[in-house]
Formats: C-alpha cells, structure tokens, sequence
C-alpha cells in the first residue's frame, strides 16, 4: 500500500519545480493559481528569497503540489493509502487530501509564513539538528531548570536524530551539555526562528483566526498528525488543530512507524530534496522510499508505481 508524504522547509532551492512547470499541464496549472493568489512568481525566487520563511514556504508548498498534480494527471487511479507531511508538508497533504482547494490553501500558508516570521523577527531563534542521543533522552536533558522553557525537543525525526528549538542565546550552552550527554554532530538549520515551540503561540492565536474563514472539507485519504502520529478523526477542528500544530513538535518517526504498521510499505516523498525518504528509510529499513521533485524521479516514481500494482 502506498503512502504519499511531503516535504517540509529546509530542501528549497532556485529553480525547484520549472522542469515540471515547462513539461506538465498540471504543474503549471498550480504556478498559475499561486501566481494569482500570491502576486507573484514563486519560479523567480532567490537563494536569499528562499532563506527568508515568508517565501520558502508558500513556494515549498506550490511546489509540492505542482508535483502532486503532475503526479495524479500521470497516475489517476493508483489508490493512495494515507497522506502525511513533515511539519509545513502537512499543508501541502491538505491540498492533495482534497481538504482544502488550491487557492485557500496557498492563501493560509502565505498567511502562516508571515505570522510566523513576524514572530521569528521579535524572538531570536533558532533551529539544530542533533545527532547520536535518544530522543527521549534529550527531552529529558531539557527539561533541566537551565533550559526549561527556552529550548524544546521539537522534531523527533528518527531514531537517534532529534532536532532542537529555542532561544538563540541559550544555544550555546545547550550544544556544550548535548555533546557532554553524547551527542555526535550538532547542525545549524537554515531557519528562521524556534518552530513548533510555544515561543511560536502569538501566530498560532492569529492563524486560527484567519484559517476560520476557510472551508475545510473531509479529507479523502486518511491523513496521519504530526503530533499525535495517529491518523486526524474525520471531524477535527482544523484552525484549532493548525494553532496547535504551529506550536507542538513534529513526532516524525513515530508517524512514519505508524504507517508501516497500519500497512503502507511504498512512499513517495513529494517536494524538494529527499530528507523524508532517507529518514523513512532509517525508520523502515523493508519498504520503499523514492523522492518525486522533478520530471526525472516523477518518471521513476510512476514506474516504481507501476511495477507495485503489477505485483
């Protein structure tokens, strides 16, 4: 069974999307949609556009989908077991799930990417991935009175891979004692702020508001929580879940062990770059992972796909 999962911010890079822009009528479908919501075009985005959180995920997420889209035009009736997304991915699930429609949906992370970069800019904060402890061990760590409440487990990615939110002045310390506790490499992300932290609630009270507006339907597919890593009941509030969402941390492993539990043992990782597929391949060494981001591993994904109903 298959399960379609999407990426997070942290892959994007100039130019992401244009071979399946130039070469599929779906994926330019979802540009021209973006361009008209936006009000702008997410094709022309720098690399120091890109760092900035307001651009990277609205352009994430138009990419993501403009890949979902080509994907679905070439592929209409494979069965899709479940959808999840890593963190900013879970909107881009939402599309693809039918939850919400293209232009709402563009319109709410744009909404998203500027509450949370106003927050990034009154709160200095920062994001590092962690290497070689457990994560329930540096949870632990910091829970310590030194560091409670200013710096946060919040991406549980795999097992022994754990990245770290917080106050950018306590980092420092918080690095020496993880690395004293045992941890290998430490790495900066290239982030704007502490996401999925508390520090984060100021947007999450103003995105639940915003989101209101919206209409969200049923989802299609089951779609699996970060938070919980269970799949979301069919009646979720969901600006309440997305509030909470924005603030809570990202239980990655355990979301994708879930999965291969209730069944799937093929994902395909939609957006750019292929962090997902190396963690799910971590996580669940039996099943297949491939990336999709370009005309190339689209290609690849649709035979992967093919062979897969064949079989």
């Amino acid at each position: 069974m298959m399960a379609c999962v999407f990426s997070g911010q942290g892959a994007q890079k100039p130019g992401m999307g244009f071979d399946l822009y130039e070469s599929d009528p779906a994926a330019r479908e979802i540009y021209r949609i973006a361009e008209n919501v936006l009000g702008r075009d997410l094709l022309t985005l720098n690399e120091q556009q890109l760092v900035q959180t307001c651009f990277a995920q609205p352009a994430i997420v138009a990419m993501s989908l403009s890949v979902w889209s080509a994907f679905v035009r070439q592929a209409p009736k494979v069965p899709v077991m479940a959808f999840a997304g890593f963190s900013l991915g879970e909107y881009s699930a939402l599309g693809a799930a039918g939850v919400l429609e293209p232009p709402d949906l563009l319109a709410l992370v744009q909404e998203r990417a500027r509450l949370m970069q106003e927050v990034a800019e009154t709160i200095n904060g920062e994001m590092y991935a962690v290497m070689g402890l457990d994560g329930s061990v540096v949870s632990e760590l910091l829970e310590q009175a030194s560091f409670a409440g200013k710096v946060f487990a919040v991406n549980f990615n795999s097992p022994g891979q754990t990245v770290i939110a917080g106050l950018a002045d306590e980092m420092p310390a918080c690095c020496r004692m993880l690395r004293t506790a045992g941890a290998g490499k430490i790495r900066k992300l290239q982030v704007s702020g502490a996401f999925h932290t508390p520090l984060m609630q100021p947007a999450a009270t103003k995105l639940k508001d915003f989101a209101r507006s919206l209409n969200f339907r049923p989802a299609k597919t089951p779609l699996y929580a970060n938070n919980s890593a269970e799949p979301l009941p069919a009646d979720v509030d969901w600006p309440e879940y997305l509030a909470q969402h924005i603030c809570q941390p990202v239980r990655w492993s355990d979301e994708v062990s879930r999965l291969g539990q209730d069944g799937c043992d093929l994902f395909l990782e939609f957006g750019p770059g292929k962090v997902l597929t190396g963690l799910i391949r971590r996580i669940l060494p039996d099943v297949t992972a491939l990336p999709v981001e370009n005309k190339a591993s689209l290609d690849a994904a649709l035979s992967a796909v093919a062979d897969k109903v064949r079989t």
